[in-house]
């Protein structure tokens, strides 16, 4: 019977003792070292469905199994590959039967029914791989379609939601009834799509919009004015020590190309200051001609009606695309060939909206950003 190792050297410890008349102490056997980890416990992994409600993690997981499932219909590579090669085994054998002897054929004419079958079984092998050919390309492109818009949902809740805010779940509203010229839910869909796009021109009109010649006026009136005090030389010097006069320096910053770039630094006089300075009145004269000449009050906006009017085709942005979405989602459960767009609103595809945290009021945090001693 074999011996253990430990066995072996505590039986050798025994008989040296005893032919050397030393007897032993007791040998002990020390207890493995616990691993580092043992007692550390990490949190669990974290999942972005974590910061959903309750009522909303549904429409996120159906999200998810979308995805899925768009992907799981695409034709596999190798079924496409094969119909490629049936197809083109195809070919080759009406080439083999209609090819001159020289080339290996048989020469049989057009007529032969041997010539027409084989054509016939090429036609079929060649709809049959244009037909996985074009199954492929379209739910190739609905599969990526499903995974931008999960992907937009899934960065979004990892790092696009503001700071000091919780989602809540907001009342979904059924789809809207067939309006006039509407054949069913995609003429729905795409009927919001089409205001979503008139929406945003409208931000980017808003964004455009110049600004009211009075505000520019007063604007440049402060910047001239600023400038001219700048430039006001110091004569004091003068008058108390007999010295020269102080004028209105800046400093220049140079680059110094050589073997070595290098940055130099210069005190030079500030022209336009002392320019400013001198011919005040006559630089804000011919800077309001200028503005009467460029101005546009008829299409301008001041930053209060800008922020109106952004805010007002936010909301109706946001509320449209509420609309979409909820137009989508019922589409899907048809099966209808639609996907949500890559860039819609994530607040209008899970339902939900933010609610700002009061201040001195801790936010939920998800168990992914949890820390073991704050638990």
């Amino acid at each position: 019977m074999a011996t253990r190792p430990d066995e072996g050297w505590r039986r050798f410890v025994l008989e040296q003792a005893n032919a050397t008349g030393f007897q032993p102490g007791p040998i002990t056997e020390a207890a493995a070292p616990a691993p580092f980890s043992a007692d550390y416990h990490t949190a669990p992994s974290f999942d972005v469905i974590d910061l959903l409600p309750e009522e909303r993690k549904d429409l996120f997981r159906k999200l998810r199994q979308h995805r899925a499932d768009a992907h799981r219909l695409i034709p596999e590579f190798e079924t496409v590959r094969a119909a490629s090669l049936a197809r083109v085994d195809a070919e080759n054998a009406v080439k083999g039967l209609t090819d001159h002897p020289q080339n290996s054929g048989r020469g049989l004419p057009e007529t032969d029914p041997l010539v027409v079958t084989a054509k016939k079984h090429f036609d079929r092998m060649a709809a049959e791989f244009t037909r996985l050919q074009e199954l492929q390309a379209t739910r190739s492109a609905a599969f990526q379609s499903a995974s931008a818009a999960l992907s937009n949902v899934e960065t979004w809740l990892k790092s696009g939601r503001p700071g000091s805010t919780t989602l809540e779940a907001v009342e979904i509203e059924p789809p809207p009834k067939l309006a006039k010229g509407e054949a069913g839910l995609l003429d729905q869909i795409e009927a919001r799509r089409r205001r979503v796009r008139e929406l945003r021109a409208d931000l980017h009109r808003i964004a455009s919009a110049p600004y009211p010649s009075s505000h520019t006026r007063a604007k440049i009136r402060q910047e001239a004015e600023g400038l001219a005090l700048l430039g006001t030389p110091i004569v004091s010097n003068v008058i108390e020590h007999d010295a020269s006069i102080i004028w209105p320096t800046m400093r220049v910053q140079s680059e110094v190309h050589g073997e070595r770039r290098s940055l130099a630094f210069s005190e030079q006089l500030h022209a336009l200051a002392l320019f400013a300075w001198m011919f005040k009145d006559a630089l804000i004269a011919a800077l309001d001609r200028e503005i009467a000449n460029e101005s546009d009050d008829a299409n301008a906006l001041s930053h209060e009606q800008r922020q109106q009017a952004e805010a007002e085709t936010m909301s109706d942005l946001l509320a449209t695309e509420r609309i979409e979405a909820a137009l989508t989602w019922a589409a899907m459960e048809q099966g209808l060939p639609v996907e949500f767009r890559s860039d819609i609103s994530v607040l209008a595809i899970l339902g939900i909206e933010l609610r700002t945290v009061p201040r001195g009021e801790t936010p939920e945090t998800s168990a992914g950003y949890s820390w073991p001693w704050r638990r």
